[in-house]
């Protein structure tokens, strides 16, 4: 008889935690899986766990205030930090308390896009910047320009606190040779800015991804025998160069392997470059840019290696094929910037031959 009670009682106990455990996951599912519209939710200083779960209610953001009292209870390591909060009624109690925990809070500024596209110099991306800041900040009188940009975050002093932030940035970007201390290291991509974002913190986003992007090759970079600044002088010549992942990877092939021979680079990129002048079809190269100074120009023949610093702000492609160029015997190439095909040969004399072939002068 009493065994027969005993069994009664463990049965009647193992349901009621089924119960509780069911009543509770149940409970705190989310009311409305299909429903995202935007539920702007505060809680102050002070307020209770129970005050939290009676406003969540009293919102319509929880399905059972018993259970999610009793939830909360249980997990107590959530910290719920009080403030503004933009939540919805798909969103479960978990989630929301989530989101309390990591103080994800409401942001009632507008936002705006812009996207930087890779092989573009930063003039490029600084004109953008500014039609951004004008746009957005009309209210501003004070309109500013590329250049108001360019100065900015070109100021050697501010370049300094980016060098101790930003471990990929290194005192190789004041060299006085270099243009634009921050060419190359701006990661082009599509971003989301606040409307009232200033100069730097457009500039610092994008170099948070570039931190980001180049996380991953930190090891090979380091084990290269090249500096961050170097690869990605490399990358963006191979940028400018190549469009293809397989041409990207040649053209890489065809740096190191001129640098290995003690050749000079001679690439026409660099060249343009150097004379601050875009590249484009209907601007044809000038012969007397071979003899530029500048520690950029790598048709020059005193320069040897690779340019001062890169000449535009290459993908994580072109980065990539800096780090991991073809297992190919390729010597010269020809870019058509009509095509964009990249033709390759392992001597001058099949160089020649596919200038003559393509009708090249």
């Amino acid at each position: 008889m009493k065994k027969k009670l005993l069994i009664s009682i463990l049965i009647a106990f193992v349901v009621l935690m089924v119960a509780s455990v069911l009543f509770i996951k149940l409970g705190t599912r989310a009311v409305n899986s299909k429903s995202k519209t935007p539920v702007i939710f505060t809680f102050k200083p002070g307020d209770s766990r129970g005050t939290i779960i009676n406003k969540l209610a009293d919102a319509g953001l929880i399905r059972n205030k018993l259970s999610a009292k009793i939830y909360v209870n249980i997990h107590r390591g959530y910290n719920l930090q009080a403030n503004t909060y933009e939540l919805n009624k798909s969103m479960s109690l978990k989630e929301i308390l989530t989101k309390f925990d990591k103080g994800e809070i409401y942001d009632s500024r507008k936002t705006g896009t812009l996207t930087f596209v890779p092989g573009k110099r930063i003039t490029t991306y600084a004109d953008q910047i500014a039609d951004f800041i004008n746009k957005h900040q009309e209210e501003n009188n004070n309109k500013i320009t590329k250049d108001d940009v360019i100065n900015e975050i070109s100021d050697k002093e501010y370049v300094k606190t980016l060098i101790n932030k930003y471990w990929f940035l290194t005192d190789e970007v004041l060299d006085s040779e270099i243009y634009y201390p921050l060419e190359g290291y701006l990661f082009p991509e599509t971003y989301t800015f606040y409307e009232d974002a200033t100069i730097k913190t457009i500039v610092e986003r994008m170099l948070n991804t570039t931190s980001t992007k180049l996380e991953k090759y930190k090891e090979q970079i380091t084990n290269s025998g090249y500096s961050v600044h170097q690869i990605l002088s490399a990358a963006a010549i191979i940028e400018k160069e190549a469009n293809s992942v397989d041409d990207r990877k040649k053209v890489s092939q065809v740096i190191y392997s001129r640098i290995k021979q003690g050749m000079n680079l001679g690439m026409d990129v660099t060249a343009y470059y150097a004379a601050k002048v875009e590249q484009t079809k209907d601007n044809p190269y000038m012969y007397a840019w071979n003899f530029l100074p500048s520690k950029y120009n790598t048709r020059n023949k005193n320069n040897l290696g690779l340019p001062v610093g890169p000449i535009c702000n290459p993908s994580i492609s072109s980065i990539d094929a800096a780090l991991n160029p073809s297992n190919t015997n390729y010597l010269y190439f020809y870019a058509d910037i009509n095509t964009g095909k990249v033709y390759f040969a392992e001597d001058y004399a099949g160089f020649e031959k596919i200038q003559k072939d393509l009708g090249v002068k």
